[in-house]
């Protein structure tokens, strides 16, 4: 049997009731399927995948898919995509809730390229090693790392998908690993020890990487065959033919990493994503630079120079600031007890310390939260406190059009780190970020 796409678009439509409007498929494989929803409540797109439940191989993968969902969903990262809403109608089909992203993904951009630049491959793989590292930490992972399951934003930035998914297939189906539509993984990709059905760690998403970086740079995965199994056989015992003998102007640092990464051995690999991620930016220091960029490049020209302007700039974004919303908060010292009281309890104002700005926008972002101590500087959101030191940290601006413009503030960290604090900013809320933050944090 095969997906009934028609029939899974009005079971979806639904269980998500009058609120939501099912539109296009965005992609299908096995017994699911991403469609792209409109929230009409609040007038925007989400993704939404769907699972058929009589066409999984197991009763049992309904309960296992939404426990991995549910844990994928407390995964907080600028490079994973956040997962909103895990629901089910009549044991018909399951459902995932997440954010809609208007770029490619990366099987796509291979599609159409075939092979990218150094930089390009380097920064995608250093910001997927970045996803899968927090993910890691959580004790998540991926288990199918591969060119469909790495998105890209209009502007660029890279963010993984599907966390878990593979494990709810595994624990339903471990008997039907390589049968057809079943496979746990998708074998160009899979590391040896799931080629071989031993238990896997952390270090068998690396591998994966390594592969995907390996075909981002030669244009091809490493192993190709006729069959799954064939495929899986040379996962296991055969040495990939080098990097650089598909393309000799890949330097012997870069080459190293792939190597690296795709050891037969897991003891032999990068033991962490972390690792891996350093190992990227020492290679090729490009892979450190920020995804956030202006999707145009006399627009990002012209924002710099309104930042940096002073008084004629400031009277300009002034102008533009009109138009939009007033920020939710935007406090300075003093700041009221109201304020600072719930974020000493939340451990995100420590004892000692004072807080000298709070700001939190409206619309999309409205329930993050962004705090400059006198030490420390501060993310706030329902789930989580990021906290670094205001010393160590710069501010980044990046801008892209579609959908009407928006702009995203971002915190630059030591060891090329980065952490995206807001996403759809106003003119307004650029204007007096920047005057406030610029007293106080450096700009990048």
């Amino acid at each position: 049997m095969s997906l009934d796409l028609t029939t899974l678009r009005r079971r979806l439509q639904k269980a998500l009731g009058k609120k939501f409007t099912v539109g296009d498929v965005l992609g299908e494989g096995g017994f699911a399927a991403v469609f792209r929803v409109r929230d009409e409540t609040l007038g925007h797109d989400v993704a939404v995948k769907v699972l058929d439940l009589g066409l999984t191989p197991s009763p049992g993968l309904a309960e296992r898919f939404v426990r991995e969902a549910r844990t994928s969903a407390r995964l907080e990262h600028p490079h994973i995509v956040p997962i909103y809403k895990v629901g089910g109608y009549k044991n018909e089909v399951l459902y995932i809730v997440m954010r809609c992203l208007d770029g490619p993904s990366l099987r796509q951009l291979l599609e159409k390229h075939q092979r990218l630049s150094l930089r390009d491959a380097a920064r995608i793989a250093r910001q997927v090693a970045d996803a899968l590292g927090h993910a890691h930490l959580h004790g998540v992972v991926h288990r199918d790392v591969k060119p469909d399951n790495i998105l890209l934003d209009s502007a660029g930035h890279v963010l993984v998908t599907d966390f878990g998914i593979a494990k709810a297939a595994q624990e339903a189906s471990v008997s039907q690993l390589t049968t057809e539509g079943m496979v746990v993984g998708t074998p160009h990709y899979m590391s040896p020890e799931q080629a071989t059905g031993e238990d896997v760690d952390a270090r068998s998403d690396i591998y994966s990487l390594g592969v995907v970086l390996y075909q981002m740079l030669a244009g091809v995965p490493p192993f190709d065959g006729d069959s799954a199994q064939s495929i899986l056989m040379k996962q296991a015992t055969v040495t990939p033919v080098p990097i650089q003998h598909h393309r000799s102007e890949i330097p012997p640092t870069l080459a190293g990493v792939v190597d690296r990464a795709l050891a037969k051995d897991p003891a032999e690999r990068f033991q962490t994503a972390e690792e891996l991620s350093r190992a990227l930016v020492d290679a090729l220091p490009t892979a450190a630079q920020d995804s956030v960029r202006m999707r145009s490049p006399v627009l990002a020209g012209a924002l710099q120079a309104l930042v940096g302007l002073g008084v004629v700039g400031a009277l300009v974004l002034v102008g533009l600031a009109v138009l939009s919303q007033p920020p939710r908060i935007s406090a300075r010292a003093p700041i009221p007890d109201s304020l600072a009281q719930p974020l000493r309890r939340q451990g995100a104002l420590v004892p000692g310390d004072a807080a000298l700005y709070v700001f939190s926008p409206r619309g999309a972002d409205d329930t993050t939260l962004l705090l400059v101590a006198r030490r420390n500087v501060v993310v706030v959101t329902p789930h989580r406190v990021r906290g670094y030191r205001r010393d160590s940290v710069q501010v980044r601006y990046g801008a892209e059009l579609r959908g009407g413009l928006a702009f995203r503030m971002v915190l630059t960290l030591p060891r090329a780190r980065r952490d995206t604090v807001f996403r759809h900013l106003s003119f307004r809320d650029v204007y007096l970020l920047s005057r406030q933050l610029g007293k106080l944090i450096g700009e990048d």
